[in-house]
């Protein structure tokens, strides 16, 4: 309840400073406006879906022999849980930036940051929410849950990648907060489905019997069952 209670007032605020913020940043240094076009860069998925697609590659072709069954089971479930968390967020989220049919800050010469055209499906008007910061507040949960050490400097890369989206004029304020807001919710459901099922352990937590075997065919075979299990975890039903 806090915790909503927290995302509510934030979201409020976000939406009280949305027009004042566009305005400044429209009238803001070049400096600023580069050094945000060489941070949002972080949150795009496109590129972290090819480094992630090259780790399941390397993996199937050329998994080193020391690498112990279980670690290689554990980087081959921490692969694969981030690319499911990328494409799944990524769709969740685009349901809801043409569900809501927000304006990006650009047009906001001649439209309100608060006129909608719901499932209108116009070019720039899928604003709300980032969808860069979606998967930065989906990845962040995620490292935080393997790396709980660590969580404040994943949270604070998060919040980078998403303050670069406003100083871009990509977006408003209140697009970040619920980004980042709606990754770090649909991680943090999925990761507890995943650990309720044995697909996504925690950090120094046994595996449960791995299964990893040799060979590119035995690779491919044990990316698919990773993606298998984990899509299945997600969608089981939780009372049987």
């Amino acid at each position: 309840m806090r915790v909503l209670i927290l995302f509510s007032l934030a979201l409020m605020v976000g939406f009280a400073i949305d027009a004042p913020v566009a305005l400044a940043v429209r009238n803001a240094p070049e400096w600023l406006s580069n050094a945000g076009a060489h941070v949002t860069w972080v949150g795009q998925t496109d590129w972290q879906a090819i480094i992630l697609i090259t780790l399941m590659l390397v993996y199937a072709l050329a998994r080193p022999d020391s690498l112990s069954a279980a670690r290689a089971q554990r980087l081959l479930q921490v692969t694969t849980a981030c690319f499911l968390l990328i494409l799944l967020t990524g769709i969740a989220v685009q349901v809801l930036k043409h569900g809501f049919g927000r304006p990006r800050p650009g047009a906001l010469s001649e439209l309100s940051p608060y006129t909608l055209a719901p499932f209108g499906f116009q070019g720039s008007w899928n604003s709300f929410p980032s969808g860069h910061s979606t998967t930065m507040g989906a990845l962040a949960a995620l490292a935080a849950h393997l790396w709980p050490r660590g969580k404040w400097i994943a949270i604070a890369v998060a919040l980078i990648v998403g303050i670069s989206r406003v100083i871009v004029a990509k977006h408003y304020p209140s697009d970040v907060i619920a980004g980042l807001a709606l990754g770090a919710v649909l991680s943090v459901w999925m990761l507890n489905r995943w650990q309720a099922a044995g697909a996504m352990p925690l950090a120094g937590h046994p595996l449960r019997q791995p299964t990893i075997g040799l060979g590119p065919a035995s690779g491919l075979l044990d990316i698919s069952r990773s993606f298998g299990h984990q899509l299945v975890a997600l969608f089981r039903s939780p009372w049987k």
